[in-house]
């Protein structure tokens, strides 16, 4: 019984322990190809019934457009953060800021990511049309 106790107790601590995420710091990650040199940046972060949730603005993806350009808004789970982030950065660069894109997902009572921020990216640019291609002139 003393054992179980003290596994329980352990568990529970876990359960509590701080994460190293906190709301404003910016981190490399595992970009697509594409994407190289993009950022990810920890907006806010919040508890739900879901567990927590780190709402993030990236930087430098290109979806579709040939162009980089920023991600104001996904929000994502730690799973998400552990799988993809590489190293903290300190030269932030410019993000935008992230509170529309939170209050429209809270209106809509939006889900979560659980895959990697590139596999976001992925998805993300599928659901943009790519830019229309000029007619040829004959």
């Amino acid at each position: 019984m003393t054992k179980l106790l003290l596994l329980l107790g352990a568990l529970l601590s876990l359960a509590d322990s701080p994460t190293r995420y906190s709301e404003g710091q910016v981190w490399a990650y595992q970009t697509r190809p594409q994407d190289n040199g993009s950022l990810v940046k920890i907006q806010k972060i919040e508890t739900a019934e879901v567990g927590t949730i780190y709402h993030v603005s990236l930087i430098g993806v290109h979806l579709n457009s040939g162009q980089a350009t920023v991600l104001q808004h996904a929000p994502v789970s730690q799973q998400t953060l552990d799988s993809s982030v590489t190293v903290q950065v300190r030269d932030p660069g410019t993000f935008p800021d992230a509170e529309a894109g939170i209050a429209e997902w809270r209106s809509a009572k939006g889900g979560v990511f659980s895959i990697s921020i590139a596999d976001i990216a992925d998805a993300v640019a599928q659901m943009i049309p790519p830019p229309e291609q000029s007619e040829p002139v004959s």
